[in-house]
């Protein structure tokens, strides 16, 4: 039997500002793990956003636990996302970083729009 997802996801895109592609995409819930929840800030498919946090959280719902700067694989077949810890509305959080085509991260001075922007500091409040 599989496990449930016991967890909420927030999709805010209230006002990008200069950063149409960017949105606040969250969890609430993994503290019953003992975990921070987790972030997305790239705008993309609502139904990819969903499958990116759930994975995560699945992952720490099956036991794994993951930190600031871990590297982790098995979400995409090419690459591996890193994990940022940020503050999200008063509280920690570990924001998916994603790399842009060519596997490149934000402080790679190649990498492309809008995946360079998602290491800016934003809804710390």
């Amino acid at each position: 039997m599989g496990k449930n997802v016991d967890w909420i996801i927030h999709y805010i895109l209230d006002n990008p500002g200069p950063y149409p592609y960017l949105c606040n995409a969250h969890t609430h819930g993994m503290e019953k793990y003992r975990h921070p929840d987790f972030q997305m800030v790239l705008n993309l498919p609502q139904e990819h956003i969903c499958y990116l946090l759930n994975t995560m959280g699945m992952r720490v719902q099956g036991g794994e636990t993951f930190h600031d700067g871990d590297m982790v694989s098995g979400i995409y077949e090419d690459c591996s996302i890193r994990l940022k810890k940020v503050r999200e509305t008063g509280r920690d959080v570990l924001r998916l970083i994603i790399p842009d085509k060519h596997n490149r991260f934000p402080e790679d001075e190649n990498c492309m729009e809008p995946y360079r922007h998602q290491e800016l500091e934003m809804f710390e409040n």
